[in-house]
């Protein structure tokens, strides 16, 4: 009896519909990772494959932090935009973590991307 309990849990199991919970994804970045660009950009922007609440952003340049402000309490979106102060030239190291809007997990990375001196 108890082999055909497993054998009626396991086909249960099989039949019932699968929840995968997969973090969101970093699709892309402006300033693209590793860009090399001829004029400091005004605007930095994060595309995630689903919506995220920004947690932490930190841009730096030569392990001095640049300060950049944004709203922690802004609601989810698939994509996040932040205003930059004026940026010397010189290569930028931006640090980021978000939340999943779905699951609450937290997700983050790094890239980097250069403003040329003229």
């Amino acid at each position: 009896m108890g082999r055909n309990l497993w054998a009626a849990c396991a086909a249960t199991a099989m039949l019932s519909p699968i929840t995968a919970f997969a973090h969101a994804r970093l699709m892309g970045t402006s300033p693209a990772a590793g860009a090399q660009l001829d004029a400091a950009p005004k605007v930095l922007t994060l595309r995630f494959d689903e919506n995220v609440q920004l947690a932490v952003l930190k841009l730096s340049v030569g392990g001095a932090d640049v300060p950049v402000p944004f709203d922690r309490g802004a609601a989810a979106a698939s994509q996040v935009s932040v205003a930059l102060p004026s940026l010397a030239p010189g290569t930028y190291r931006v640090q980021w973590s978000a939340l999943t809007a779905d699951d609450g997990h937290v997700v983050k990375g790094t890239f980097s991307f250069v403003v040329a001196a003229h």
